[in-house]
């Protein structure tokens, strides 16, 4: 299944669990039915403020809203909390210090690259 099509299934069900109309959901991220529906029926991907309103107004780890994208990624709370706080953080910095924290955190080893041994 497409990834998009994928994430649009799990927010419809977020929406349902919740007893919310596609109309409730829009109004509470503050975007269109149009939009939200677009979203379910996976022909559209949210932006990363729209992906962080779903998670604050829906109280779904942001983690949780991309796993439908990392099929084999590992639950980690402790992983997520550090995550969403630092999206979150990154939404006061200006785009120099953006600059900045990208450069930083380039510079940190790929713990999922595999390992070249030297004989």
């Amino acid at each position: 299944m497409e990834r998009t099509q994928e994430f649009g299934r799990m927010l419809r069900t977020l929406r349902e669990q919740r007893n919310l109309t596609q109309e409730d959901l829009a109004e509470l991220i503050d975007r269109s039915v149009q939009a939200v529906s677009k979203m379910e029926r996976g022909l559209t991907f949210p932006k990363l403020e729209t992906l962080i309103n779903i998670s604050e107004k829906m109280s779904v780890p942001l983690r949780n809203l991309l796993i439908a994208f990392e099929p084999n990624a590992t639950h980690d709370p402790n992983r997520e909390d550090l995550e969403f706080s630092i999206i979150r953080a990154t939404k006061r910095l200006s785009i120099r210090d953006l600059s900045i924290l990208e450069k930083i955190s380039l510079s940190f080893p790929d713990e999922n690259a595999q390992t070249i041994s030297h004989p």
